[in-house]
């Protein structure tokens, strides 16, 4: 779809209500390709024909004209908080309400803490992910090669480098999907604050603002702490000579996780690639399957563990 410009509208009808969804556009997980032919008509019929999920519907009250604030209905969640606020200290009082709230998208910037130290620390520009934890990669290669070569004694270490290296990276992979569906997907009782805080904090507030692209790559400071447990982890298991080098290959396995995420709700890939399989699959995790369809830079420890995606045949490709 040619790119409008921001005067431009994209009205549609659905029960007998009015939207303008030009700014999902970009964001629908179907692509563009089968939004553009119901534009300035009713939507009924197609959200029906391709069996949308209760999260579609409640994305759908985002675009609605007038606002959803004015619909104080029952199946409204967003009435439990105040969006002009930080979030932080109102996540609590949805109790019981808490995990079909989070699990609802809305297409909002969110705010989570009231202090502007503390919200710095939670707004991360993708960039800044490779800025850091490259040169950091590239340190721990450098010196856990030295250390590799003094202990072995191996005048020529390259090729044991690069597969102490890879296995590294292996194992981030089984850390990416065990983070993901035991830790992030943990789903918090309504009467526990703590978890309530937790599970919004590490990953819920993804969930509830998945096109907040200022939140979709992990915040450098949470993730120098799980770098810094998984380090003191793998001391107790491995040798001197590897534990830099396997520690590097995870590192170079997170940042490439992170950028295939930011990637996954940005990027356009084409039809047929890798990142196409992952974009449907992960879009499909976020807006129907939240239990399933761990997997973000490989869906292969899914398939082991039996939650695994699977995505329906479709006449034409999808482009975003």
């Amino acid at each position: 779809m040619e790119k409008m410009n921001k005067y431009e509208q994209f009205n549609v009808k659905y029960n007998k209500q009015h939207y303008d969804i030009y700014e999902f556009l970009n964001n629908h997980p179907g692509g563009t390709n089968y939004v553009q032919l119901y534009k300035e008509k009713d939507i009924a019929k197609p959200m029906g024909l391709y069996d949308h999920s209760k999260a579609a519907f409640y994305l759908l009250e985002e675009y609605r004209k007038g606002g959803r604030e004015k619909s104080n209905t029952e199946e409204d969640l967003e009435r439990f908080v105040n969006w002009n606020e930080p979030m932080f200290s109102q996540v609590t009082k949805l109790g019981t309400n808490y995990y079909k709230w989070v699990t609802s998208p809305v297409d909002r910037d969110l705010r989570l803490f009231g202090n502007p130290i503390l919200e710095y620390l939670t707004i991360t520009p993708w960039y800044l992910v490779p800025a850091i934890w490259i040169p950091i990669c590239i340190y721990f290669v450098i010196i856990g090669t030295e250390k590799y070569a003094q202990i072995t004694k191996d005048p020529s270490p390259l090729v044991s480098v690069l597969l102490i290296f890879t296995m590294g990276v292996i194992l981030w992979t089984i850390i990416e999907y065990t983070l993901h569906r035991f830790i992030f997907h943990i789903e918090p009782s309504g009467h526990s604050k703590i978890m309530i805080y937790f599970h919004f904090t590490i990953h819920g507030l993804h969930h509830k603002v998945p096109f907040d692209s200022k939140r979709l790559v992990f915040p450098p400071f949470p993730a120098a702490i799980i770098t810094y447990t998984i380090h003191k982890l793998l001391s107790l298991f491995l040798p001197d000579s590897m534990l830099l080098l396997v520690l590097a290959g995870g590192i170079a396995g997170y940042v490439t996780y992170d950028m295939i995420h930011f990637y996954l709700h940005h990027g356009a890939p084409k039809e047929n690639t890798y990142f196409y399989h992952l974009k449907r699959y992960h879009n499909q995790h976020h807006f129907a399957h939240h239990d399933n369809g761990f997997g973000i830079s490989s869906t292969i420890w899914d398939k082991v563990f039996g939650t695994a995606l699977k995505l329906r045949q479709l006449n034409i490709g999808i482009k975003w």
